[in-house]
């Protein structure tokens, strides 16, 4: 019997969200933090019901309650009718109005000066840093941009990721794909948490990769060979989310930080500390993920 009927109005869905629930007859609860329940469609993939205002390709943000009655493992039937997913098994059924799908925007038009970059890296780092306090990669977030030659740390994890992520950069300098690839993966599953921290790296590196130096096709393959490393290694969220990356999408706080370091047309304001909303580590992780990028790729093409 079902102990609670509710009906769910103005549902914003993510592209791939949308696209996944449309391909399933049944969603797993996966898993579940205090703005969400993580669900588990076809192919492994994760979808994130939140009530949260934050978009993203693989999040459903509805305005009402989350089910509270789902709990990890559950298996809930899915119905599509015209414009509206009704989500429902012997616990509780909810029906989601589909008002909008949303897309990663197009990528803005302009220009920003190598002055300019630096100076919005370089705040943004700043407050990463401070907003993050210790967790993840944020520490090695003002030694990268500062071009730090040696780590002065304790942490033997953040030593060695440091070593590797630096190396990778001169790989990537020196367009030398099987080193690319050997120092990415060393990096996938490295950390904590339903996303660790090498993972968000390579989904902030591959993001802008994709979104701001899409010419960088040579690396294309290695990217692609690292997603199979993904669903081998690490989380099905990590998974996912990289996954999203590949295809130019991610949430709108990546989104975000990522064209206002590329174009002075986006005044910077608050990108920075949105983005450090975005889980435990991970938006100081990812944004790491997006210096790397500039780096390798911007003057190197």
């Amino acid at each position: 019997m079902i102990e609670d009927n509710i009906t769910i109005i103005k549902t914003t869905f993510g592209k791939f969200a949308y696209d996944w629930l449309l391909q399933s007859n049944q969603v797993v609860v996966w898993g579940n933090t205090s703005s969400g329940l993580f669900l588990r469609v076809h192919g492994n993939r994760i979808i994130f019901l939140t009530n949260n205002n934050h978009f993203g390709p693989v999040n459903v943000n509805i305005q009402n309650q989350i089910p509270i009655q789902w709990k990890n493992e559950d298996e809930v039937q899915i119905i599509h009718v015209d414009r509206e997913f009704i989500l429902t098994n012997n616990k509780q059924q909810i029906k989601l109005n589909i008002e909008n799908i949303w897309n990663t925007p197009q990528k803005p038009t302009g220009f920003i000066s190598d002055i300019e970059q630096k100076k919005r890296l370089t705040q943004a780092a700043n407050q990463l840093s401070l907003l993050k306090n210790e967790k993840g990669y944020a520490p090695l977030l003002l030694p990268f941009v500062t071009d730090t030659l040696s780590l002065e740390t304790d942490n033997t994890w953040l030593f060695s990721s440091w070593n590797t992520i630096k190396l990778l950069k001169i790989s990537m300098i020196q367009k030398d794909t099987e080193s690319i690839l050997a120092l990415a993966n060393l990096l996938v599953g490295s950390g904590r948490g339903l996303t660790p921290s090498g993972d968000d790296l390579l989904t902030g590196l591959t993001f802008m990769r994709r979104r701001w130096f899409p010419e960088v096709n040579w690396i294309t393959e290695v990217e692609n060979q690292l997603l199979a490393t993904f669903k081998e290694k690490t989380t099905s969220v990590s998974s996912t989310l990289f996954e999203c990356a590949l295809q130019g999408e991610a949430d709108a706080r990546i989104q975000e930080m990522a064209d206002v370091l590329m174009s002075t047309d986006i005044p910077f304001q608050q990108q920075a500390m949105e983005l450090s909303r975005w889980g435990s580590s991970s938006g100081a992780d990812v944004f790491l993920g997006m210096l790397v990028a500039i780096e390798g790729f911007q003057n190197h093409i």
